[in-house]
């Protein structure tokens, strides 16, 4: 996986990512955190690959406020590999 960050101020960061599925998870979880302004994902063309996250924070720094996004959608995304595990076995 590729990560390209294109553009990074106090407010506002915007990347390239080359999964649809992590920009959209990552999005609504940015969008779910009162820090963030509004978050937002562009697929140009579906046979392209890359897909540009941005987003704007009203406060706290954008790089951390992603990492944070990207810990909870990880924690969530366990969770339910757990549940379903169990549930299926």
């Amino acid at each position: 996986m590729k990560v390209e960050v294109l553009k990074e101020d106090d407010r506002y960061m915007e990347i390239v990512l080359d999964d649809l599925t992590l920009a959209s998870l990552l999005a609504k979880y940015l969008n779910a955190d009162d820090r963030v302004e509004v978050a937002s994902f562009r697929h140009d063309h579906p046979l392209e690959e890359k897909v540009h996250l941005f987003f704007r924070v009203k406060e706290g720094k954008p790089k951390e406020v992603l990492k944070e996004a990207a810990k909870k959608a990880l924690s969530d995304v366990k969770e339910l590999k757990d549940v379903l595990l169990s549930s299926l076995s």
